[in-house]
């Protein structure tokens, strides 16, 4: 194979593997809609009609979500078929780790009202998230 053909090849597969990253960062988005949603309800009924505090609600609201997202994104994001109690487990430390990240952003941005204060910590967590399920949780 001549040294054109071979730079073809390679930017073929290039092309495809960033075709591939922006599909699974998309689905990882709507996955994340959904999540968001799961989370965002559960937040508000906590604290708007039970008057659970902020940071207590967010453990529930926000691990509701996630079991929300292990299963939608083990099946559709990153379409893994491979059962495994390591991946769920680097999943659940993942999670716990943006938990305690957006807690922090949500405790640093207390002077915002607090649905705008969750819509960004959500953001910031959604982030770190992806790149991280990406490359360490559904590995193949």
């Amino acid at each position: 194979m001549s040294d054109h053909s071979r730079t073809n090849v390679k930017r073929a597969s290039a092309r495809r593997l960033n075709s591939q990253v922006i599909k699974q960062a998309f689905i990882f988005g709507l996955v994340g809609i959904s999540n968001t949603v799961v989370d965002f309800l559960i937040f508000f009924l906590l604290t708007h009609f039970i008057h659970i505090f902020y940071a207590a609600a967010q453990v529930v609201s926000y691990g509701s979500g996630m079991l929300n997202s292990y299963f939608l994104n083990a099946k559709v994001t990153f379409s893994s078929s491979r059962k495994s109690r390591t991946r769920f487990i680097k999943f659940v430390i993942l999670n716990i780790s943006v938990l305690c990240l957006t807690l922090v952003v949500m405790h640093s941005l207390l002077f915002l009202p607090l649905y705008l204060n969750k819509l960004i910590s959500t953001g910031v967590g959604m982030v770190f998230n992806f790149v991280l399920s990406k490359v360490w949780v559904f590995r193949d």
